[in-house]
This record gives C-alpha cells, structure tokens and sequence, in this order.
C-alpha cells in the first residue's frame, strides 16, 4: 500500500537504505548484469528426485510454476547433469540432450509468460556421491542390487569412497577433465538456449567439484591437489569454460560449502579465498552453504 501511495517517497527511502551498511531491504529489487529481480528472494534449488531419464515432467512445470507465480524474485532448478553419470540419482534431472532442453524451454517460457520472475537453473556433478537412492529412501545409499536401476561407475578427484557402502570411484584423468568440460559447455549452450536468466555451478556438498576444493576428499599428488590454490584449479577451469559459453549479460553463481565442519577440512577462511577466486573469474555472486562433504561433520 504504501508504495502505491508514496512510490517516490519510498523509493527514496529504499535507495537511502541500500546505500548505507546495513542489509537492504528483501523487496529491494537487484539488478545483476542485465538480470532484474523484483526483489531478493530466491527460492533456492531444491532435490525433487521427479525426472525419468534426466526429462523435467508435468509435476516440474506445477512444481516451479507455482513457486514462481508465489512472488519470488528468482526461482532456481534443481541440480542438473550435463551427463548421465553426473545425477545424484535416477530420478534426477538432466541437459545432455536436445528432449531435456525442450522440456526445461517449457518451463522457462511459463514462467516468463505469467508473471515477471525469474528462473534459474543449477548445473552439478554428483561425482563421489552418485548413484545413490533417493532422497526417501536411503539417501547417499547406492542404488540396491537387485532393483529397476542399475548402478553406473563414478568419477571423482580421488579414489575415496563417500561412505561405508558406497563405491569407490575413478580418479579422473586430465582426459576425464576435459571431457566433463565440454559436456558442462554443451549443458550451458542448452540452458541459454532453454531462455534460463541465471546459471549456477554447483561446487558444494561433497560432489565433484566440491570434492576437488576439500582437502577432505582430494589427495591428489599432481597440479590439482595439495595446497587451495590446485585444488582449485579444475573447478575454476570449468567455470570460466561455462562463463565463455554463457550470455555475456547473464549472472552466473557459484554454491560452495564454507564450512565441512570436520578437523582439517575446508573452514570459513578458506571460503573467503574461495570465493575471491570465483569472483575473479567472472562469477557474480557466491551461495553460501555448508557441509555434506564428509560423513564425520559434526555442524554447529
């Protein structure tokens, strides 16, 4: 009501507010390169364990249209796989083919048709934490031997296991790097091309990328492990190949895990750092959450 009684004032008021140092105002619309939300809330990319064989269905196109009809500024999909063996689960969506664009494009296009959000979407690589059951079952449990799905080999930074039953993962190879590249370009072509506004990498919660940047969970002995600077080294890589491939306009974020709450992991100093060097690379926000890296996490 009161911006319909006094927009000038308000607005004043807003812009008075925001300049100063205090955390502006949830309603307070943000412009990001040439990406303009409403306001701030965001509704953040949630695991739905819903697609058959990485397609978006009938109940994505419900499930985002109503939180996007529901006043948030930016609506975020949930992690999504440039590869088949980069879900978490078999239920997880993905963007390694032309179907899956055509159904994410109708999801963008309702969305954009209805209302003046905005919607993003979130690219990941399950690596050491793939192949898993999901999230109402036994999460972070493989896939069972003798159920629809069988389970698929993993990648990671090392050869570490997540847990106690699951399996060992591969090493990548500086071949492997490269290959997981181009399908995260090919992934983000399709996202620009499905309309996305936003596009984030997701470097958080024990999967791949997040997996190189621990220490928990790289012991690598070559230019991609050992001190902060190489263990960032391929996750950097990739954003800026995925930067390179997506609309100069567009904002991209990173989601990195601050905090793996385990003795020798990564601490909110090294996440300063972490984010200082996204940011360099052109990454125009970082979210910031925590955890799910290590089974031994004991969180405050």
């Amino acid at each position: 009501n009161l911006r319909l009684r006094d927009a000038a004032w308000l607005d004043g008021y807003e812009a008075w507010l925001s300049g100063g140092k205090v955390v502006p105002p949830m309603l307070l619309p943000l412009k990001v390169r040439d990406t303009q939300l409403k306001n701030r809330i965001v509704v953040s990319p949630m695991a739905t364990y819903s697609a058959v064989d990485g397609l978006v269905q009938d109940f994505h196109l419900v499930h985002l249209g109503a939180r996007a009809l529901g006043g948030a500024g930016l609506v975020m999909v949930e992690m999504t796989s440039p590869t088949p063996q980069g879900r978490i689960t078999p239920a997880c969506t993905g963007l390694w083919n032309d179907a899956q664009l055509a159904g994410f494009k109708r999801i963008v296009d309702f969305v954009h048709a209805q209302g003046d959000a905005r919607i993003g979407i979130q690219l990941g690589h399950s690596g050491p934490k793939g192949s898993t059951q999901v999230g109402w079952e036994a999460a972070d449990e493989p896939l069972p031997a003798n159920g629809p799905h069988p389970n698929w080999p993993l990648l990671a930074p090392s050869a570490l296991a997540y847990g106690e039953h699951n399996q060992v993962p591969r090493a990548m190879t500086r071949d492997d790097m490269r290959t997981l590249t181009q399908q995260f370009v090919a992934a983000t072509q399709r996202a620009a091309q499905a309309g996305f506004d936003w596009l984030e990498l997701h470097c958080a919660h024990g999967y791949l990328l997040s997996s190189f940047i621990s220490p928990l969970t790289n012991r690598r002995d070559d230019a991609y492990g050992g001190a902060l600077e190489n263990r960032l080294r391929y996750p950097l890589e990739l954003f800026r190949a995925m930067r390179e491939a997506w609309p100069a306009e567009l904002p991209m974020s990173v989601r990195i895990s601050a905090h793996d709450w385990v003795e020798g992991g990564t601490t909110p100093p090294d996440a300063v750092e972490i984010a200082r060097a996204f940011k360099a690379a052109g990454a125009d926000m970082i979210d910031c959450s925590s955890g799910q890296v290590h089974e031994d996490q004991k969180p405050t």
